[in-house]
Parts: structure tokens; sequence; C-alpha cells
């Protein structure tokens, strides 16, 4: 979920209480103060595996946005909410599209660049793969930079990402990408089939972002004490996310 607040949006995005509201991808955390009239999402509020709730929005629609389209007109609502979803998704493209298509204006939100790629801490429970560190959340697959008014699109690629000249272990700047658009979503997808056009993308983000970087040795040494010992607590009483995944299984 975001970290700005409903009022913050509301504020933001003059957000009027006649304004019909989308929200796509919001089940697993939903919004409290933003009077939303229709959710899309693969699963229910009711059916979330972490924090389950009754549904707030007045209608529920389940839909597969990485493979179907939304059963709305064109401009059927007035504004479209999307916060921390898109970076998840096998692929992004037929959302923002379909997005474009039935909302006039919306906003979305998905983690920086920079904080995306910074070296988490040792954890040896949340993926359950063993005691490593992974850039950024290891479920996220694409960056999200802004442009201009240009949202741009490029895959999230580990390999790269472990290289030594991307070994960042600390961001200074925006802890999200807020995008605002009207009318239609501009943006540009980098897709190149040669690995090092994105690895000049990367080099060119973290040229123009260097003062906010700070770059260490995050594979070569493990972590603080403090969270080597926290990471193997978890592992000693089986706490943690991932153990919690495993047993509901």
């Amino acid at each position: 979920m975001s970290q700005l607040t409903d009022g913050e949006i509301i504020s933001r995005c003059k957000l009027d209480s006649r304004d019909k509201i989308l929200d796509i991808g919001g089940s697993m955390k939903q919004r409290e103060g933003i009077d939303v009239d229709t959710l899309v999402d693969i699963i229910r509020p009711e059916e979330a595996p972490y924090g389950p709730s009754d549904l707030k929005a007045k209608n529920f629609i389940k839909v597969d946005i990485t493979r179907e389209k939304l059963p709305f007109k064109k401009n059927e609502f007035d504004f479209c909410l999307c916060t921390h979803t898109l970076e998840d998704l096998s692929t992004p493209f037929l959302a923002i599209e379909e997005m474009s298509r039935v909302a006039k204006r919306g906003l979305i939100v998905t983690p920086s660049m920079g904080n995306d790629m910074v070296f988490s801490h040792l954890d040896t429970t949340n993926w359950l793969t063993g005691a490593r560190r992974v850039p950024g959340h290891g479920h996220h697959k694409w960056f999200f930079v802004k442009a201009g008014k240009k949202l741009k699109i490029m895959p999230k690629n580990y390999p790269i990402l472990y290289t030594s000249k991307f070994h960042i272990v600390d961001w200074n700047g925006e802890d999200e990408m807020v995008f605002y658009w009207e009318d239609e979503i501009d943006y540009e997808e980098v897709l190149s089939l040669k690995i090092h056009d994105l690895i000049n993308e990367y080099e060119r983000y973290v040229e123009k972002n260097k003062e906010k970087l700070v770059f260490g040795k995050p594979i070569f040494y493990l972590d603080s004490p403090i969270f080597i010992l926290k990471a193997y607590l978890k592992l000693l009483f089986k706490k943690g996310s991932g153990f919690e995944e495993k047993s509901a299984k």
C-alpha cells in the first residue's frame, strides 16, 4: 500500500465525492478513507493471505489484469487508483492500457527504482531461500521511472543487480514513484533483447541519482550482528511470513 494517506491522495488528485473511483489491485489492503466504487483484483479482500477483511468498495470484480480486459466502458470511471500492484505483475502493460481506457485520470504508485535496488537485510524466513540478501523485494518484476510526463517501464533484472556495479546498500531519495495521469497513460517500454541496453538504462539511472545512492559490499559480508541474530531467532522459532505462508498450505 502507498505511503500516501487517503487524505493526501484526495487533496493531491482533487477527488470529489461525486467521482466514480476504480481501484486496481487493492484487495490486500483496502482504502479506508476513499469512497471506492469498484475494486478489481484476482483475489477478494476476504481471501487475502495477509490481513483478510470485508469488502469496503461498493462492488468487487475478479479479473486477472495480466490476461483479461476490464469489463467496463471507455471513461466509465472518473478516477483510477493503482498502488503497489504493477511492479508485482508478470506483465503490466495490458493493465496500463485498460486503465487508460476505462478511466479519465488516475494515480499509479510503485516503489522508486532506487529504493527497490537496495539490498535487503539478511532474512531466512520471508522467501525460505536460505540466508541471503536480495536487491529490493524479490517478488518485484519491474522498475518504474518518471521521465517528464512519461512513465518509463523496464524489467527488474536480478543478475544485473547482483553485479558489483549495482551493489547498493542505501537510498536517500523518495521511497515511492508517484505518477499522476490524465486522459491516457503515456509510457515507454524498455524491452530490448540486448542485455546491454538494459544495463545502460540502469547505469544512466545510477549516474543521475548517484548523490542519493550509497554503495557497499552486500555480497561479501552477511549483515550487522543484530539482523543476523533476528534472522536466526525467526528461523529457530519458525516465525515469519514465509513460515506462515507454508503452514497455510
